[in-house]
Formats: structure tokens, C-alpha cells, sequence
């Protein structure tokens, strides 16, 4: 039986932790984490990737992480994002 590999860019962490086995965080051209989504999709990562404060739960459906963002995050994401440039 041969093994199928699928790369699929998404911003949407959700869908990327519920579908992938193997999850690339890049941040600026640089790989800043990588492996399975319960290790690469944690709070800190999303905060240093995308400036967004969030918490992160076992979605209770697939037991997969879960982003919940955190009150404010949006103004919080648009301040770092000029801190970048």
C-alpha cells in the first residue's frame, strides 16, 4: 500500500488541527514549529505566529486542539502586526 501525502495551506488552525497529521507553523519565511497538531498548535505558538492571545482546549468532538481567542485579541493581533514591519 503506497502512503498519500496532501499539502494544504490554511489559516484556519481548527481545520488544520482536526484534519492534519503533521501541522508547519511559519512565521515570516521560518519554520517555528512542526509536528503533530497536540505539539505545534499551543497557545504560545499561535501568540508568537500570529500575535493572537488565545487559549487552547481539546475540541470535544475529535479530542484535536482547539483555538479559542482570547477577549481583545483582535486589536492585540493589529498592534503586532505593525511591530513586524
Amino acid at each position: 500500500m503506497h502512503g498519500t501525502t496532501v499539502v494544504a495551506v490554511l489559516h484556519d488552525l481548527n481545520h488544520a488541527a482536526r484534519y492534519a497529521d503533521h501541522v508547519i507553523a511559519i512565521r515570516d519565511g521560518d519554520v517555528v514549529a512542526d509536528g503533530p497538531p497536540e505539539s505545534v498548535i499551543t497557545a504560545e505558538t499561535v501568540e508568537d505566529v500570529f500575535g493572537v492571545a488565545c487559549r487552547v482546549i481539546d475540541d470535544p468532538e475529535t479530542g484535536t486542539p482547539l483555538v479559542v481567542p482570547g477577549a481583545g485579541s483582535h486589536a492585540r493581533r493589529r498592534g503586532a502586526a505593525r511591530h513586524r514591519s
